[in-house]
């Protein structure tokens, strides 16, 4: 019963470090995503909330830009929703890119999604360092109460 006991805790730590890990690279690609648009010039455009086509759950906005009609995700939104089906709300659609809409100019909900999750990868990481160095404490101090 202990092995199996052993076997489970090992493998819930490494789980754990493969979850603080993938955290890590989603937090990193968001801070990519920020600078890579932050420098962009946006134009604020008008748009209307619609449920999304591939996905019905998921919000989008359909809006025109120079002519054409699109139909996004905005980029910064991830963890909010967007609002109510058919509310009409300003975008900010990159000049040159004009797929890539935001909800605000600066792209700072980006930063904010990537700091949460940093966050929540950090408070992983502390709890398998310090549950690692407890466990090697005990192990030396069962070694030294033997000898």
């Amino acid at each position: 019963m202990n092995k199996i006991v052993g076997i489970v805790e090992r493998i819930l730590r490494i789980i754990m470090f493969v979850v603080a890990v993938a955290m890590l690279g989603g937090a990193l690609f968001l801070l990519g995503l920020h600078q890579t648009n932050k420098n962009l010039e946006k134009i604020p455009v008008s748009g209307k909330i619609v449920y999304g086509t591939e996905v019905k759950a998921i919000h989008e906005v359909t809006y025109s830009f120079e002519g054409k009609e699109y139909q996004k995700r905005p980029l910064d939104v991830y963890f909010r929703k967007l609002g109510d089906d058919g509310k009409k709300i300003t975008v900010y659609v990159a000049k040159d890119h004009p797929t890539r809409i935001f909800i605000s100019k600066t792209g700072r909900p980006l930063i904010d999604s990537a700091g949460l999750i940093g966050g929540w990868n950090l408070v992983l990481l502390l709890i398998l360092f310090g549950e690692h160095q407890l466990l090697r404490r005990m192990k030396m101090l069962e070694e030294n109460s033997e000898k």
